[in-house]
């Protein structure tokens, strides 16, 4: 392999074999060698960094949650939560993120328990909302979690280091899950 010279247009670019650019501007002729290959351009050329890394690991575990992004009502929220909760094992929690109460027009007022505990079937439930500062929790989640009156604000809602405290208590996704979630995060890619 060999370098390549971007030459003829505005500056000049150097790239070694392996894509990595060399020299932009004045000395991108000399630092490309005599026998690199040329590509003629003409204008302007801005040379970019790509960065083609993704977390799969996320992406698979976000298929095993439920995406509450861009849910306009509180009562289309608590529709795709019921849906969702309708298809899990019993006992399984329910967990997602993305409600956004300040954007439903039917009702931005903070969500409680006990409309999570009708959509979620009575499961435990945590639900991240888009600012990921605060948590929407079942009643079930917040017994499981030990969490007293206090700990909340308002009732059912946690934030900041909180939310954390009661993640703890959500059980990792069997590896049967997890694979099928890679194969879902496989499949789209």
């Amino acid at each position: 392999m060999r370098a390549i010279l971007f030459k003829g247009c505005k500056p000049e670019v150097a790239a070694g074999p392996d894509g990595r650019i060399l020299v932009v501007g004045p000395g991108a002729r000399s630092a490309a060698g005599h026998d690199a290959e040329v590509v003629e351009l003409d204008g302007r050329v801005l040379p970019g960094l790509h960065d083609a890394h993704l977390h799969l690991e996320w992406l698979a575990l976000s298929s095993l949650t439920i995406d509450l992004q861009d849910v306009p009502s509180r009562h289309q929220a608590l529709s795709r939560i019921r849906a969702w909760s309708d298809k899990l094992p019993a006992g399984a929690w329910v967990v997602g993120r993305g409600w956004y109460n300040d954007a439903w027009r039917d009702d931005p007022s903070w969500p409680r328990p006990e409309e999570l505990d009708a959509a979620a079937g009575g499961r435990p439930a945590i639900l991240t909302r888009k600012d990921g500062h605060s948590a929407w929790l079942s009643n079930a989640a917040i017994a499981a979690a030990g969490l007293r009156y206090e700990d909340q604000d308002p009732q059912g809602t946690v934030k900041e280091t909180m939310v954390e405290a009661v993640r703890r208590f959500v059980p990792a996704p069997s590896e049967a899950a997890f694979d099928k979630g890679m194969l879902s995060a496989l499949r789209a890619l």
